[in-house]
């Protein structure tokens, strides 16, 4: 076996990607019991859900039921996955970018009070599973609706109250590497039940999957879970996804598909669902194993503000600079574990696609200092210990070597 890939053997991933035999054969099961992929999907919580393709498909079909004007100008977060300003995009409306907290990573409301007369609507993204100032960002927005993308802060609350019920409509995401990881999939939300209805009769005239479609998409499911997880991520799976970031451009990645959600899709994430608090509270203890273990300055963490709840779907670290991060992480890698340093390249994709100006200079910041590290549920205790100590002998090396 070559030295590189020996050495890659047992490589921690940064995330969590969780789909057996056993999800494809309940899969097959739900699709030829002809399971309803329309059926509502309960988040406990938060109620009864619309099930959508994808989280970006559902923010999509929020701005095209909110009835906004023609080329209507969306206030969104520069610091958030790109695939947001797709959707945005798609709907005919225009970007204003709102820069972010860095204590939070999340959408800023100073920055959206500077803002806010030129906008007709926000989408506040709930980053990393920390929460909004959903106080501030109502208040701000006062009437013009708010949409939170709950992408990353399924089970995340603020003062006992779930993202996702504060805002106009709460979008939420079920793609692998998420806390349900079920392939694909997402739902919608709204407190008004006008709204509800308006989602459910959008959807309902979207084509379904067909059978050919679900099988598909059951195979693709196991066969990217296999190498997103341990022991083929280190062996193919990293490399395979280093070449794909390098090699595909940004307008080909992630495309919104328009259609009802999958059948499979549905069942796996209902079945998950029941098992949501138990994950959430193990990644809390995790994340709180890391506080204690990790040699950092508090600002380098986000701490929970008083009243919220983070699901802690991801543990952010905000290193000094660039250098540094990128030096732990290359540390890190030697040690076998994988990280992350999302959106490292917002910034260049929002000014060469979608008319970014410079204004945003906090999530710039973040977008360049980021490092995600490994901390999901599926992880042994000994495991965080290890990542822990690994990361301090990699923040004194790469300090080391900055002096």
């Amino acid at each position: 076996m070559d030295n590189k890939l020996y050495h890659m053997l047992g490589l921690i991933p940064a995330e969590n990607w969780e789909y057996s035999l056993g999800n494809v054969f309940s899969g097959l099961i739900s699709i030829f019991k002809k399971g309803a992929n329309t059926k509502p999907v309960y988040i406990d919580g938060i109620g009864s859900c619309i099930p959508t393709r994808s989280a970006r498909a559902a923010i999509h079909t929020a701005l095209k039921v909110l009835n906004l004007p023609k080329g209507a100008r969306i206030g969104v977060p520069l610091y958030c996955c790109p695939v947001v300003f797709k959707a945005i995009e798609a709907t005919g409306s225009k970007h204003c970018f709102i820069d972010v907290d860095l204590d939070t990573c999340c959408m800023s409301a100073d920055d959206l009070a500077r803002k806010r007369n030129n906008l007709d609507a926000v989408i506040a993204v709930h980053m990393f599973g920390n929460t909004c100032d959903m106080q501030a960002l109502l208040e701000i927005a006062h009437e013009k609706p708010i949409i939170e993308d709950c992408a990353q802060s399924l089970g995340s609350m603020i003062n006992g109250r779930m993202t996702g019920t504060f805002g106009t409509v709460g979008a939420f995401s079920f793609r692998s590497g998420k806390y349900l990881t079920v392939g694909e999939g997402g739902a919608l939300f709204s407190n008004e039940p006008a709204i509800n209805h308006k989602f459910r009769e959008a959807i309902s005239l979207l084509p379904s999957p067909g059978l050919s479609d679900e099988l598909k998409h059951l195979a693709e499911t196991y066969i990217r879970t296999k190498l997103r997880t341990r022991p083929f991520y280190g062996l193919v799976g990293y490399f395979l996804w280093q070449f794909y970031n390098k090699t595909v451009d940004y307008s080909s990645k992630s495309p919104i598909m328009f259609s009802q959600s999958y059948i499979s899709d549905s069942a796996t994430a209902a079945k998950r669902l029941k098992f949501l608090n138990a994950a959430i509270q193990k990644q809390r203890t995790y994340a709180d194993l890391y506080r204690q273990k990790l040699k950092l300055e508090t600002n380098m963490y986000c701490t929970e503000k008083p009243g919220s709840f983070y699901n802690r779907y991801l543990y952010p670290i905000i290193a000094d600079s660039m250098n540094q991060r990128d030096q732990i992480a290359k540390y890190l890698l030697k040690c076998k574990i994988g990280t992350a340093k999302p959106y490292s390249d917002i910034a260049t994709v929002a000014t060469k696609y979608y008319g970014y100006n410079g204004d945003c200079p906090v999530s710039e910041q973040v977008a360049d200092r980021i490092l995600v590290m490994p901390n999901y549920y599926r992880l042994k205790e000994q495991e965080i210990q290890y990542i822990a100590q690994c990361f301090n002998e990699g923040m004194v090396a790469a300090r080391s070597n900055i002096s």
